[in-house]
Formats: C-alpha cells, structure tokens, sequence
C-alpha cells in the first residue's frame, strides 16, 4: 500500500498553489483497490493508469510532497478526467 500523502515542512506547495491545494486526507483516504477502473471512461478507453482515478490521486500524492511537477504531462491527465463521478459509486473509500 501507498504512504500517506505529506507536506515536506521545507516545501512550498509541490505543484499546486499554497491557496488551495487538494486535501491530504482525500487523498490519503483512496486504498487503491482499482474497483474505479472498470467505471472510468478514459481508463476504458485508453488503458493509460494515469488516466484512472486512482492514478490521478497518486498524481496528486506526488506533486503535494513536490516529486513531480505541474507541467503539461500532469495537466494532461488531470485534464483528461470526465468529471463524470463514475468512479465515486465504485470506491469503497468514497
């Protein structure tokens, strides 16, 4: 299992903004069991773990403990979600 998302002391805000980064116990709350993948579209379609929930919240967990930036990559994934909250009926953690 993932460690927990944290925010180095020393760091800034990872890839996201000091005003309204996403929530560490969001995003520590996925167990990453992969029941989302059979209701996510673009996993449907593309079958990219990236473009999973699950790989957009490790996506997030990454760039709140500054391991990746906010570069075109990354938007590209968070940009390809549908915002259809299919995913939502299916997580456990949800």
């Amino acid at each position: 299992m993932a460690e927990p998302a944290s925010i180095p002391p020393d760091a800034r805000s990872g890839a996201f903004d000091a005003h309204h980064p996403p929530s560490t116990d969001l995003v520590n709350q996925c167990v990453h069991c992969g029941f989302c993948l059979a209701t996510c579209p673009t996993y449907a379609l593309w079958g990219e773990e990236m473009d999973s929930p699950r790989g957009r919240i490790y996506l997030m967990k990454l760039g709140l403990e500054g391991q990746v930036r906010l570069d075109p990559t990354f938007v590209n994934h968070m940009d390809n979600c549908l915002g259809c909250m299919a995913c939502v009926t299916s997580c456990p953690s949800a």
